[in-house]
């Protein structure tokens, strides 16, 4: 697998897991509806997203600045690849794929235009719940009826933002996806760390 194709497959996982989230949907994909009971993993607009330890902007930041070298090493990444990345239909933002050859990788993308609310009041094809990140609040995404697939982290940095990180296996296989989810929380707390040095 080439490292196009894997930025290709990446970039589609991280549509395919957060697109529905939206209000309008894009390219076929369900909007949220209204109604239907929410499971024990699905959050509701009642879930209260807890107080932030601190305001963390992303305006600016590059993403590929937010895991470090020792942390990539932590995570076992070898390369950090700019790209423009579309998370959901809010357009494309500076992101970084953060890849281990053709195995795995993350993607970060430091959201401008949405906060974790989006996701946790549900809808669309997406179950989420609230995390705890770094003492900040979080919201894991799942798509809805899939194992194996992926998992982001969306953690509530600032009002009206969020720090996006997306794991996805590709050749990689054997994971479940509560291992896939740790990853993504994993990175995503390394990223906040490293995040809170920036400003």
């Amino acid at each position: 697998m080439t490292k196009a194709i894997f930025k290709i497959f990446a970039a589609a996982a991280v549509l395919a897991a957060t697109a529905a989230c939206t209000s309008n949907g894009v390219g076929g994909t369900p909007s949220p509806t209204s109604g239907g009971s929410p499971t024990s993993n699905s959050s509701s607009s009642e879930v209260e997203v807890p107080k932030r330890p601190s305001d963390l902007k992303v305006n600016g930041i590059d993403p590929c600045k937010l895991i470090t070298a020792a942390q990539m090493d932590d995570l076992k990444v070898a390369e950090a690849v700019p790209d423009q990345i579309e998370v959901s239909d809010l357009g494309k933002q500076p992101g970084c794929f953060y890849e281990n050859g053709t195995k795995y990788g993350y993607t970060v993308v430091g959201l401008t235009n949405r906060d974790i609310r989006g996701w946790l009041d549900g809808g669309g094809n997406t179950t989420s719940k609230l995390l705890d990140v770094a003492g900040f609040g979080a919201a894991q995404i799942v798509l809805t009826g899939t194992e194996g697939v992926n998992c982001a982290v969306a953690v509530d940095v600032s009002d009206g933002q969020a720090l996006y990180v997306n794991y996805s296996p590709t050749t990689q296989k054997g994971e479940s996806q509560e291992q896939m989810c740790a990853n993504a929380k994993k990175a995503a707390t390394l990223a906040v760390e490293t995040l809170k040095t920036l400003k």
